[in-house]
């Protein structure tokens, strides 16, 4: 529903999540941000890539999720704004970034590939979407740029609050001038996760992802970490009378979430499929039929490195119409890549169709290294086999404490990254509220191994495994 509100334009968006989602006020430039081709593509990639093949109604697209993640960042900056009113300094530092912080919460995915996370397994050397979201944000051709300038935003200060720090070395981009104002969209506390793990919960039917969001809305301060000698850095907190419960059952969520959702069995079996299509797609690229969309030729042809245009022109329709062309290749018995072709239409009619999927072996991490070894084995070799089978590893650490935030180094940005708590008016580490034992079982990194292959090759597949020691 649209409207005015003086002089502005007002929206408000009916979501399963957040129930309404009002934009109105000064918050009139995000409708801006919205209308742009770079922001409106995402309705047209999927949230959770190929979960939908398991989970039906898993359909939800990064367009929703955008629009819950700046909710969440919105209303995080009322509560901080309201909570620290008779701190001056805080208080302004919020009101004079809140666009910014607004901007990056929406804009924070629009540099998602089709597929969502999936595409950036296929070529693992290209950029990341965390970097692409950035490039586009710089771009000055792009349209979200424009409308960020347009605006009074500057894009250098959205995209800094959104990258990481590689990904801000790389393009050179400042650290927001307080710690706090990139803690609401990117932290272990920020809106992201708050909205993606309730969210998906919800399409999925999982329940897994259900956590105590509004206490924890009630709990967010903003607390100063003392770092020697004499550093101070203001971060997102909760207090800790009141966050700690509701700040655990969050880390459960992510943990269970990944476990049985994201790294679900047979979702795992067909993104392997995917991903293995698309290799031999590009192994394919300069026989693949005419009707093969040109931004997924290019995609195939460079390895994932595109110009931003170009890779804006990828998403989840344009991908499934490039396998609707396989799947009806023409395959002729002359032909040197014949059976390659023919791998490419099964392997696209299966993914269609959804089919069954590969078959799986679940491995330990010795068995894992040994699965590696075997598939680089089938490529040294030129095996067609290796287009029929995918090692996978599914990484879960749903807690990222001290010692593992400083294992690289002990600067100020990785002592920072553990959440923090206000206590008796002093700012301390979760790691030292919560239960031991709770937290060696969210801060201890696990890994679930996998060998994937086609069931129509299983005699072969077993020799193979037999002979390298997988299974």
């Amino acid at each position: 529903m649209a409207g005015k509100h003086k002089g502005k334009r007002t929206k408000v968006f009916r979501d399963p999540i957040h129930d309404l989602i009002c934009i109105e006020g000064d918050d009139a430039f995000i409708l801006d941000l919205i209308d742009t081709k770079e922001f409106q593509r995402l309705r047209r990639i999927k949230q959770l890539g190929l979960s939908h093949f398991v989970y039906p109604g898993a359909e939800h697209s990064r367009f929703t999720h955008s629009l819950g993640v700046y909710n969440f960042a919105r209303r995080m900056i009322e509560k901080l704004t309201a909570r620290h009113k008779k701190q001056r300094n805080i208080v302004k530092a919020l009101q004079q970034n809140q666009r910014e912080i607004k901007a990056a919460a929406l804009l924070h995915d629009i540099g998602h590939g089709p597929f969502s996370h999936v595409l950036e397994r296929v070529f693992p050397e290209s950029p990341d979407h965390e970097k692409w979201t950035c490039k586009i944000l710089l771009d000055k051709q792009s349209e979200v740029n424009t409308k960020l300038r347009t605006n009074r935003i500057e894009p250098r200060k959205v995209a800094s609050i959104i990258a990481d720090g590689t990904c801000a070395a790389e393009l050179d981009l400042e650290h927001p001038e307080e710690r706090f104002l990139k803690d609401i969209v990117s932290s272990q506390l920020d809106a992201d996760r708050m909205d993606y793990l309730l969210r998906d919960s919800l399409m999925t039917g999982s329940r897994y992802g259900q956590y105590d969001s509004e206490w924890i809305l009630n709990a967010v301060t903003i607390g100063t970490v003392k770092l020697p000698p004499n550093a101070k850095h203001k971060t997102l907190c909760l207090e800790a009378s009141k966050g700690t419960g509701a700040i655990e059952g969050l880390l459960q969520s992510r943990l269970l979430m990944t476990q049985y959702v994201y790294g679900h069995t047979t979702t795992r079996a067909y993104e392997g499929e995917l991903i293995q299509t698309l290799l031999l797609a590009a192994q394919l690229v300069d026989d693949l039929p005419d009707g093969t969309p040109k931004p997924v030729r290019a995609f195939l042809s460079n390895s994932g490195r595109l110009d931003t245009k170009s890779y804006l022109m990828l998403d989840d329709e344009v991908v499934w119409w490039a396998m609707r062309r396989w799947a009806q290749v023409p395959v002729g018995r002359d032909s040197s890549n014949g059976p390659l072709k023919s791998a490419l239409r099964r392997h696209a009619l299966n993914l269609i169709r959804r089919k069954n999927p590969w078959r799986t072996h679940v491995l330990n991490h010795d068995q894992y290294f040994n699965a590696e070894t075997l598939v680089r084995s089938l490529r040294d070799d030129r095996d067609s086999l290796v287009f029929e089978c995918y090692a996978d590893d599914v990484k879960i650490l749903p807690y990222k404490d001290m010692e593992y935030s400083t294992a690289g180094g002990a600067d100020d940005d990785s002592r920072l990254s553990e959440i923090h708590l206000v206590k008796d008016d002093e700012t301390v580490r979760l790691s030292t509220i919560i239960d031991p034992t709770m937290l060696e079982f969210l801060s201890r990194k696990q890994a679930m191994f996998r060998f994937h292959h086609d069931r129509k090759f299983d005699s072969r597949f077993a020799r193979h495994m037999k002979r390298y020691g997988v299974c």
